[in-house]
Formats: C-alpha cells, structure tokens, sequence
C-alpha cells in the first residue's frame, strides 16, 4: 500500500477527528452515555456492544469482555472528567478482547478524547476498578464473539545472540540494532512472520546448531504462522536500522557472554504505518525523554516493573490507535510477562 497518495496532511485534523466522531455516534450503544457522573457497563456480544444492566454492574463472566466508563467530576467543578476501562475475563477469546479494545477507542472518540484508558483483567483488576462496584464478582460462561475485522496490534522485532563460552552456549536478547551484530556469533532475528538466523563469518558449529534448533522451537509454537530464513534482505537490515557499514569481528566481541537487559530498564517502542503496515520498533532504552515521542504516531513504553504505558500523539493514524491496545498485549504475551501487568493510556491533545 503506498500512503503517499492519501491525505496524510489531514491526520489529527480538526476534520478528521469530526469524521471519527460522526462515526462513534452512529454506535446505538452509546447514545447518551458520559453525560452525567455514574458508572455505565457495555458487554461485547459478538457484533455488538450491548448495555449491561445496572443491577449486573459488578458481575462479570470470565469467558466475556466488557467496557466500562466512569464519569465523574472533581469537587468543586462542573467539568466531567472520564475513566475508560475495558476488562477481560480470564476465558475471553481474542476476537473478544480484540473488539472490547476496538470500541474503547471509539468510545474515546465520542468523548473528544478526554477518558483515560485502562485494561484490567480478571483477578487483577485495579483498586480504582474495583472501587466502582460495591462487589466484583465472577461468573462461568459467557457469550461467543464472531467479530474478527479489529487491527491485530504489532509485533515488536527482537534479536537474540547465540553465543558459546567455555563449553557453554547461551542464548541472550540484545538491543534490536545493527550494532549488536558481530562476525563471531550467530543472531537471531525475529520479525513475527519471519524469523532469520544471521551467522558471523567465525561463528562456531554449535552456535549454529544451537540458532537452528532455536529458530525451529519458536516456529513451531506459531503453527506454521512464521518461517525461518538466512538470508539478510532489505527487510533484515530494516528491522535494525538499516545495514552499517561494519561489523564487528569476533575478536571485538570478545569471548564473554553479553549482558541481558535489566529488568528494570525503561524501553520505548513506536507503532506506525507510515510504511502502509503496522510496524513496532525499538527508539530508546534506559533514560528516555519526551523529545522521544512525535505527535503523528503511537508509542510503547515499558516501564519494568511499572507495567506499560500507551502514548497516543494527537495526529496518530485512526489505524495506529485501533491497534495500540492490542499492541500492548501482544507485548506482553510477546515477552512473557503476565496478562495482568496494568496497562495505562496517555494521550496528547493537540
């Protein structure tokens, strides 16, 4: 798809953000909803988000996922102020929490983009969800979803060093940058639908061995979703930042084993389709500022341990805020953190 036809220019507009507006109001689940402070629950229900009634608020099925709006003021001032909640129960399929992200942002829209968003899941809600209902309580079952047409999220590329010392071979994620390559190991780079294996002109037999049997291990877990290829094509070389000019030799490398990232490092990811897909990559690591962040795109902040933080500039795409959500949880399943690591949207208004 090439982009530069559209009317890139009119992203973030005040036009186009009436045309995202007009669009939330044709939703007939929303009519009337954020215009007074209260608690309002929607269920998805395959195509269709219906209201959930009042005297269900609190009630959840665990194969179901909801939204949830609280409209409040702060004392003193007439203003409405919004918290934007979708929760996911533990047995909600993908299409279900895919949609319940979907129509968040919609929602959002409606809203002029006031709310602030948060994803909670069952058995892990936050004490502010929580606080809404006088209780919280689970049910079995739930509704089936039929929806499937929600923008999927993106995949964050990652590089893993294979790297054999003293009769013993490890496998460590790296920096996704052309600048952790060097001639005397062999590298992983995993793009989601493409997984290459890179091996440096010295790299030894069983860190081949070791990247081949890695590289299998993790298409297989795809079903057949990914396939495994050596050579460094231009989307290769795109995925970390572009071909240098050297590499490393595995005298440079040296023969220890690289530093795995600390676990409380800040990473910053930015989702675009600029391209024409959705793309995930890697802009900075460790002290990151706002001069980071640019107003036409969406980013991914992993705080460590402070779970992930969303920032949605004011001129994203309508494609790239459907898909921060989803995003975010692809992260996490991604990386192997827990489902309930709290996920928190910001927004810049323009």
């Amino acid at each position: 798809l090439d982009i530069s036809d559209t009317n890139v220019a009119g992203i973030g507009s005040e036009e186009d953000k009436g045309l995202r507006k007009s669009a939330a109001q044709k939703e007939a689940a929303w009519k009337g909803c954020g215009r007074a402070p209260g608690v309002e629950v929607w269920r998805v229900e395959q195509f269709e988000i219906k209201p959930w009634p009042k005297e269900e608020h609190g009630k959840f099925y665990k194969g179901d996922s909801y939204i949830v709006l609280h409209t409040h003021k702060e004392d003193g001032s007439t203003k409405l102020l919004y918290d934007l909640y979708f929760w996911l129960g533990q047995e909600s399929t993908a299409d279900e929490q895919g949609t319940a992200a979907y129509k968040t942002v919609e929602l959002d829209d409606l809203l002029d983009g006031a709310p602030i968003q948060h994803r909670e899941v069952m058995l892990h809600e936050s004490n502010a969800f929580r606080s809404l209902f006088k209780t919280v309580s689970y049910l079995e079952g739930g509704v089936d979803s039929g929806f499937n047409k929600v923008e999927p999220g993106a995949f964050s590329s990652r590089l893993l060093q294979i790297k054999r010392v003293k009769k013993n071979t490890a496998i460590i994620q790296v920096p996704c940058r052309a600048t952790s390559l060097n001639h005397g190991d062999v590298f992983i780079l995993d793009t989601g639908a493409t997984i290459y294996a890179w091996e440096g002109a010295d790299c030894s037999p069983f860190e081949k061995l070791a990247a081949d049997q890695a590289a299998y291990e993790l298409a297989s877990e795809r079903n057949g979703a990914s396939s495994i290829s050596r050579e460094a094509d231009e989307y290769f070389w795109s995925k970390l930042g572009g071909e240098p000019r050297q590499i490393a030799s595995k005298e440079e490398a040296g023969e220890t084993l690289p530093k795995p990232p600390e676990g409380g490092e800040a990473v910053l990811f930015q989702l675009s389709d600029s391209s024409g897909e959705l793309t995930m990559s890697e802009v900075g690591r460790g002290s990151l500022g706002k001069g980071l962040l640019h107003s036409d795109d969406v980013y991914v902040c992993d705080a460590g341990g402070e779970g992930l933080l969303v920032w949605v500039g004011a001129g994203a795409t309508q494609k790239e805020r459907a898909a921060a959500m989803n995003t975010a949880t692809k992260y996490l399943k991604q990386y192997g953190k827990k489902t309930s690591t709290p996920v928190t949207v910001l927004k810049e208004h323009g």
